[in-house]
């Protein structure tokens, strides 16, 4: 079952993260102000996959992010997670070993 409360704070942590109103994420996504607010707030019983898409287009999320771990929800961890994977293979490898050189210091 799709857990939209969930969603609902997810969406809410990467506008507010991106400096993004509730109008400016509405006109990105072609949304109503009224359906954003609903989400985030967690008080939506369904919502279309596509309008669902819209929103993770306009914050820059695909919309498997909102389905992902809930502990690697946080903007940060996603925007990074997004980023290594248009990475190839050697240039992840060469990312994490000098996150690690830099948590180890």
């Amino acid at each position: 079952m799709l857990n939209l409360a969930a969603i609902g704070k997810t969406i809410r942590q990467r506008r507010k993260s991106m400096n993004m109103t509730i109008e400016d994420l509405a006109e990105k996504s072609q949304s109503s102000i009224s359906l954003i607010s609903m989400i985030e707030r967690g008080r939506l019983d369904n919502i279309k996959i596509q309008k669902l898409n819209d929103i993770a287009l306009a914050l820059n999320l695909n919309i498997k992010d909102f389905f992902e771990n809930n502990e690697l929800k946080d903007p940060a961890v996603v925007e990074l997670n997004n980023y290594l994977a248009k990475l190839s293979k050697e240039q992840q490898h060469e990312v994490a070993t000098l996150l690690l050189r830099l948590i180890n210091l």
